[in-house]
C-alpha cells in the first residue's frame, strides 16, 4: 500500500473506496498489519516533531567515551519508545474514534435504495427500512442492524463473519445471499436463503435456533420459527420497485400494501376475505392505482381518512 494513501486515511480524509482498498489490503497478510502499524508510528512521529517548535536534537560531542556512548544510546532509546507508544496510542484512539462511528439510513415509505457497506457487501433496502451499519468492520463479526426488509450479497470473509441484528433474532452468515423481513412494528419476521448458510438464532432464548440451506426459508407463525420450501421467489423482486403475489387472499395483500406505503388500511367488506389475487404492481406507481385496478375484479370502494393515514375497503 503507498505511503501517501495509508497517511491519507490516518488523516480521516480517505474517501469509502479507499477504506474499502485499504481494509482488503489488510486482510492479505498480517505483515500489511505490521507495516500499517509502522507507518503510522512514523507519521505521528513527523506530526508529532512538527509540533514541537524547538524539535528533538541528540547532542554531539567531538570525543566520546564508553560512558556517553551508553548514555547517548539510552537516550535514542528512550526517544523511541516514546514515539511508539505515543505512535501506538494515537494509532488505537483514532481507529477506535473511525470504528464507533456508526451510519443509519433510512428508506421512506414507497421508495427503496441499494448500498454498499465498508467491506463490499451489497445491500437493498425495502421501503420503511432502516439499517444501521460501522464506518469500518474492525472487530472479529461484522454486525449490522436492520428494522424493516432488506435483501444482502455478503462480501466472503471466512475469518470474520456476518451478522445482522433484527428485533428478535440474530442472523448469523459467512459469505451468501438472503432476505430478511423485520419491522419494529410487527411481529413477523422471516428469511429466505438463496445462496450459502445462515443460522438464526433467537435473541431471547438461544435454544431457538436453525440453519437453513438454499431454497429455504425461515418464518414465525404462531409465535414458532418454522422452516419451509421457497415456493415463489416472485415476492423478492421488491428490489427490482415491484410488488408481485400469486393466489394471495385481499386481506394479506393489503397487509404487504401497508408496509410498503406506510398506510393502515381498514376492510370493511366482509366479501373480499375469501378473494384471492395474482399479478404484480410497480411501487412507484402508488397504493391508489394497485386499488383501482384490483377494485375491477373485487368490486369494492375505498376512500381516505382527512389526514390520509388511512384506506377504508367498502
Amino acid at each position: 500500500m503507498d505511503r501517501k494513501e495509508l497517511h491519507k486515511f490516518f488523516e480521516g480524509k480517505a474517501t469509502p473506496e479507499e477504506k474499502k482498498a485499504l481494509k482488503k489490503w489488510l486482510d492479505e497478510s498480517n505483515d500489511h498489519s505490521n507495516e500499517l502499524l509502522k507507518e503510522r508510528e512514523f507519521f505521528d512521529a513527523i506530526i508529532l516533531s512538527d509540533n514541537n517548535k524547538e524539535g528533538i536534537s541528540i547532542p554531539i560531542k567531538k570525543s566520546y567515551t564508553p560512558h556517553t556512548i551508553v548514555r547517548e544510546l539510552l537516550k535514542i532509546a528512550s526517544v523511541v519508545i516514546i514515539m511508539t507508544l505515543i505512535g501506538s496510542y494515537l494509532y488505537t484512539r483514532k481507529m477506535g474514534e473511525i470504528n464507533s462511528t456508526m451510519h443509519t439510513i433510512f428508506v421512506p415509505a414507497g421508495q427503496r435504495a441499494n448500498l454498499q457497506l465498508p467491506d463490499g457487501t451489497n445491500v437493498w433496502l425495502n421501503a420503511r427500512s432502516t439499517i444501521t451499519y460501522p464506518s469500518y468492520f474492525s472487530g472479529a463479526i461484522r454486525e449490522v442492524q436492520l428494522d424493516g426488509e432488506a435483501y444482502f450479497e455478503v462480501e466472503h470473509n471466512k475469518n470474520q463473519p456476518f451478522s445482522v441484528h433484527t428485533k428478535n433474532f440474530d442472523i448469523k452468515v459467512l459469505g451468501t445471499k438472503f432476505n430478511v423481513e423485520s419491522y419494529a412494528d410487527s411481529e413477523d419476521f422471516s428469511t429466505a436463503l438463496m445462496e450459502g448458510a445462515v443460522e438464526i438464532t433467537s435473541q431471547n432464548d438461544t435454544d431457538i435456533s436453525v440453519l437453513l440451506s438454499p431454497n429455504q426459508k425461515a418464518m414465525t407463525k404462531n409465535g414458532l420459527l418454522t422452516v419451509s420450501q421457497i415456493e415463489d421467489y416472485d415476492i423478492y423482486r421488491w428490489r427490482e420497485g415491484l410488488i408481485c403475489f400469486k393466489e394471495t387472499d385481499f386481506i394479506e395483500l393489503m397487509e404487504r400494501f401497508e408496509k410498503c406505503y406506510g398506510i393502515r388500511i381498514i376492510v370493511e367488506n366482509d366479501k373480499l376475505g375469501n378473494k384471492v389475487f395474482s399479478g404484480k404492481f410497480r411501487i412507484s406507481d402508488g397504493i391508489d392505482n394497485a386499488l383501482r385496478v384490483l377494485q375491477k375484479e373485487g368490486n369494492y370502494t375505498f376512500e381516505r381518512n382527512k389526514d390520509d393515514s388511512i384506506i377504508y375497503i367498502k
